[in-house]
């Protein structure tokens, strides 16, 4: 765990104040040490990921003063692409862990969410489960299998709760196809893989709506090495939402299947992004089931189709003071160690809820 002078003097760095005077073997602050087996961020540590490609990351770690210990990609079944690209970048710039968000379909065009959530008849659930991808599924496996020293998280067909991806329709069919994949990388020993069961917080639908919604899809615990919650608060009108309001949902989430839980997607508009950020660092310093979180600057699909806050800023160029140090303790907070129960949790601290 970081002392307070440890602190004070990675900020110091990283604004450029210490650059004439800091040794040269120091480094940014590392989001998660790598483990002993080479891996990075098993079952039992906590991850800070980020969604970017691994060949921007060294740009990014400069400006941040963080490094992350797992980079997320997005990637989609048309043209049979491999993730061979992805794990060889991301391996070039010592990442340990990936997570690719998996997505079984012919990627439409951004904004058009009735176009999303129609049914792409050679990418449907039953198409998968019946064997018509085996060749496909088989050959990404053994790509993945290629990069022993990289944990691979694979998201596949995330949000699946929702009405706006096409992988939704038959929820029977989905389980079906989910069990079928798993069982191909598990069958030909692909041992650094692991499945990252990622659905929807539900904006806008009654808690046992929603509930049911997600048993609908369950695979079950034996299929499922995390599960996953996207946490987007988009702003604008009628999507504007506090940490508050997501962390009940999160809490069902454990409650209903009894594992770790992975934040896939954070990001939140620009207005009150210091109080935002530092507020999710607040609730993963003090929730030991909490797996950890992957910031995820790209603009959203389902932004295009709504009417958001300000979705396009990045860290990267944040000016206010107060928001970077409400990002930089998202990163510690997400993996140091959480106080155990019957320990006093540490004391809130105070945000610039103008920034």
């Amino acid at each position: 765990m970081l002392t307070l002078p440890t602190l004070l003097f990675c900020c110091a760095y990283a604004s450029g104040v210490l650059k004439n005077v800091a040794p040269h073997s120091w480094h940014p602050i590392q989001a998660a040490p790598v483990s002993e087996t080479g891996l990075g961020a098993p079952l039992g540590h906590r991850i800070f990921g980020l969604a970017l490609a691994g060949n921007a990351l060294p740009s990014w770690c400069k400006a941040t003063g963080i490094h992350p210990e797992l980079l997320m990609s997005f990637q989609s079944w048309a043209g049979e692409p491999m993730p061979t690209r992805i794990l060889a970048e991301d391996h070039k710039v010592g990442i340990h862990a990936a997570m690719i968000t998996w997505e079984p379909w012919q990627t439409p065009p951004d904004g058009n969410v009735a176009v999303q959530y129609k049914v792409q008849p050679a990418f449907t659930n039953r198409d998968i489960a019946n064997g018509d991808w085996d060749g496909y599924i088989r050959k990404w496996a053994s790509a993945v299998a290629k990069f022993p020293q990289i944990r691979v998280y694979i998201r596949f067909a995330h949000e699946m709760n929702g009405k706006w991806y096409h992988w939704s329709h038959n929820p029977r069919a989905y389980i079906a196809a989910w069990r079928h994949v798993v069982r191909i990388f598990r069958h030909q020993h692909v041992t650094n893989a692991r499945f990252v069961w990622s659905a929807s917080v539900g904006y806008g639908m009654r808690h046992n709506a929603w509930r049911r919604s997600l048993l609908a899809y369950w695979p079950g615990r034996s299929y499922v090495d995390l599960t996953g919650i996207t946490l987007i608060n988009f702003g604008g009108t009628g999507h504007t939402h506090p940490v508050g309001q997501f962390t009940p949902r999160l809490a069902s989430v454990h409650r209903l299947f009894h594992k770790p839980v992975l934040l896939t997607e954070v990001d939140t508009q620009y207005a009150g992004r210091a109080q935002w950020t530092g507020d999710v660092a607040a609730y993963a310093a003090r929730t030991r089931w909490l797996k950890g979180a992957v910031w995820s600057p790209p603009l959203s699909r389902g932004a295009a189709a709504m009417h958001t806050g300000n979705m396009g800023w990045q860290v990267t160029g944040d000016r206010n003071p107060q928001a970077r140090q409400a990002f930089r303790e998202l990163a510690m907070d997400i993996v140091k160690p959480v106080n155990p129960p019957g320990l006093a949790a540490p004391r809130p601290r105070s945000r610039n809820q103008g920034a």
